[in-house]
């Protein structure tokens, strides 16, 4: 006589199992050096976007937030977090933005940016005036 039944078994085998495997990855992951991702890095360029709008504010105070924003944006020289600035771009439109001047080249025109994902007529309307391309 056994003191588990058969599915007893069954569900402690799969847990030394799982157990098991855990610590196979936290060691392949200590030697080798892999770290586990982070979002740390688009944390840290959505606070200095932030820091950077809230010092315009400061120093233009009787400017509103759309005024300041459309000075500095420059969809060919900007990083992420400059053109998350502008209203309507979130992180995965900048990051789509950046991929397609990195695949394409610079963009010559505003209108370029319907070659982009997720930038339709609507959305280019609504960004048009907050978007440069030469300095």
């Amino acid at each position: 006589m056994s003191i588990f039944t058969q599915q007893e078994k069954l569900i402690i085998k799969f847990l030394f199992g799982v157990i098991i495997l855990g610590i196979v990855v936290t060691g392949y992951r200590h030697w080798f050096g892999e770290s586990v991702p982070s979002a740390e890095k688009d944390i840290m360029a959505f606070k200095s976007a932030a820091m950077r709008v809230a010092e315009e504010k400061e120093k233009n105070p009787g400017e509103n937030r759309q005024t300041q924003l459309l000075k500095s944006v420059n969809i060919n020289t900007s990083n992420k977090a400059d053109m998350m600035t502008i209203p309507g771009i979130g992180p995965v439109t900048a990051e789509r933005i950046i991929l397609h001047r990195e695949d394409h080249g610079l963009f010559n025109s505003v209108e370029e940016l319907l070659n982009v994902k997720g930038i339709g007529p609507k959305t280019l309307e609504k960004i048009r005036t907050y978007i440069k391309i030469e300095d």
